[in-house]
């Protein structure tokens, strides 16, 4: 079994961090076979509730693990924090407010199981 590594940098997203990680549950139980995934928080030092957030999907899941930076060093640190504490075989970087669906990462990893060696998503507008 593969192991996809979802990597989220954290900032302001008390309200929506918990919606994304429901969604890559759903994803990953619902049509990704063959895969186990975990799911990387990075809290960017952010100045509502995220880390209290982050410490409770923690506590309900063992395949998150949270990070909290001290200070805010911006998204590209976070961003580079979660890949240093990756597993996977496979990295998906995600935002923390569901702008980016967790359901497209299905197309990447197709895109990976058919012989490419990176795969990009952009928006179509």
């Amino acid at each position: 079994m593969k192991l996809i590594s979802f990597v989220i940098p954290c900032y302001r997203s008390e309200q929506t961090i918990e919606g994304v990680v429901e969604e890559i549950n759903s994803v990953c139980q619902g049509i990704m076979e063959g895969y186990d995934h975990e799911i990387i928080l990075v809290n960017d030092c952010s100045p509502d509730n995220t880390i209290s957030v982050i410490k409770s999907l923690c506590d309900k899941y063992s395949f998150i693990t949270g990070i909290d930076f001290a200070r805010n060093f911006g998204q590209h640190s976070a961003l580079m924090a979660g890949l240093r504490e990756s597993k996977g075989d496979i990295v998906i970087c995600l935002d923390d407010d569901g702008q980016t669906p967790p359901s497209e990462c299905v197309k990447l990893i197709k895109a990976l199981e058919d012989g490419a060696d990176v795969a990009y998503a952009r928006y179509s507008h």
